[in-house]
């Protein structure tokens, strides 16, 4: 993958290395049982937005700009997303952004048919705390909070510790709809 520099913006980020990050992953799968499928996630990053479509699992587009009814909108602070890209907050959105992850029909399913917002509070090692929301096919509700140290959510979202596992070692708080979470849980297994 592109190194990303500390000091890169969000415009050169999505417009020039996203599109390289997405050719360079892309061909390391065999893609299968995608046809007809249109992800879309904007991201909001303290009001610069960028939308990005895949089609097929196999066509990126890049749109400066709101999409219209994004399946997810992440929003986060521009501190958050430079964490995120540079590898400081590694495994924060890869749930909701790594095309290997993306590339899966049963995910793609479970996104197209999620509705409601998770915001994820994530310890980081320093002791702060960072907030990301998530928002799945536009839905402010129902609503939950996802609670956990930044190395428990990389491997949640890596697939490498499952979600209710890390629940129920306690590794994983979860405020507001239960039901919601427990909806999520596919895209945490």
């Amino acid at each position: 993958m592109p190194e990303v520099k500390e000091d890169v913006s969000v415009k050169e980020y999505f417009e020039e290395i996203v599109p390289k990050i997405f050719e360079e992953e892309m061909s390391k799968l065999s893609v299968t049982g995608m046809e007809g499928t249109a992800f879309t996630v904007e991201f909001d990053v303290e009001g610069q937005s960028y939308g990005m479509t895949i089609k097929d699992a196999k066509e990126l587009s890049i749109t400066e700009g709101s999409l219209d009814s994004p399946m997810l909108k992440v929003k986060l602070s521009e501190d958050a997303w430079r964490k995120a890209v540079t590898g400081k907050m590694e495994g924060a959105t890869d749930m909701f952004t790594d095309m290997g992850q993306m590339a899966s029909r049963k995910r793609y399913d479970t996104l197209a048919a999620a509705k409601g917002t998770m915001d994820l509070e994530l310890s980081m090692p320093d002791g702060s705390t960072e907030r990301i929301s998530v928002t799945f096919n536009g839905a402010e509700s129902p609503r939950v909070i996802f609670k956990t140290a930044l190395e428990d959510w990389a491997k949640i979202s890596s697939g490498e510790m499952p979600g209710p596992t890390a629940f129920m070692q306690g590794k994983l708080k979860i405020d507001g709809d239960m039901g919601f979470a427990m909806s999520l849980g596919n895209l945490m297994t």
